[in-house]
């Protein structure tokens, strides 16, 4: 089993991995050279039954959770007539847990930063634009002019100042972004345009 382990420390495209039957020895081993693996995401094992799991090794097991920064699902068999584990799942899903929540939280923040990006914002707007079912009967040239001239340019510098001043997440968010370069097309449309428009 050691080998197995250290295999997946080295092999970083091993993220999901069954050990099979694991002994109260193969727990401790597991603590210990799992503190080393960066990319193992899934753990599957089961208890050996003849070589029941003790309370220093699962002590271990929770500490190598601890400083882990990956594995985001844990899963265990164990043989309830043999020992009782519960409180040592219930303590390796609060771990795990938490390091599937900082994930999300990361990832979170990874898609509003990519949802406040101009590039990202424009495509978007790009495609809304595209959409003929949204605004068939539109005048193509007139609403390019209005903005795509200088007002989609004052639309997002508005959205920046509101998103550097606002502590609302909403605003940060693509929908968010969206929603408020729009309402401020319409809020600022030339003359008459929306009586042209209609």
């Amino acid at each position: 089993m050691l080998r197995i382990l250290e295999a997946a420390n080295a092999n970083k495209n091993i993220t999901n991995l069954n050990l099979g039957f694991v002994t109260d020895k193969g727990l401790f081993v597991m603590a210990k050279t799992l503190q080393n693996n960066k990319h193992l995401k899934k753990l599957k094992f089961t208890e050996h039954s003849e070589f029941p799991w003790c309370d220093s090794n699962k002590a271990d097991f929770c500490d190598m959770l601890k400083k882990h920064k990956n594995l985001q699902k844990v899963k265990f068999d164990y043989d309830k007539d043999v020992c009782d584990h519960t409180l040592f799942k219930k303590e390796v899903n609060f771990y795990v847990n938490k390091i599937k929540d900082e994930h999300d939280y990361i990832d979170e923040v990874g898609q509003r930063k990519e949802s406040c990006d101009p590039n990202y914002l424009f495509n978007n707007l790009l495609k809304m634009i595209e959409d003929k079912d949204d605004h068939e009967k539109m005048p193509v040239r007139k609403f390019f002019n209005n903005t795509f001239d200088t007002l989609i340019n004052d639309a997002i510098f508005a959205l920046i100042k509101k998103q550097s001043k606002s502590k609302t997440p909403f605003i940060h968010t693509m929908q968010g972004s969206i929603k408020f370069v729009a309402q401020f097309l319409q809020d600022h449309l030339p003359e008459n345009e929306a009586e042209a428009m209609a």
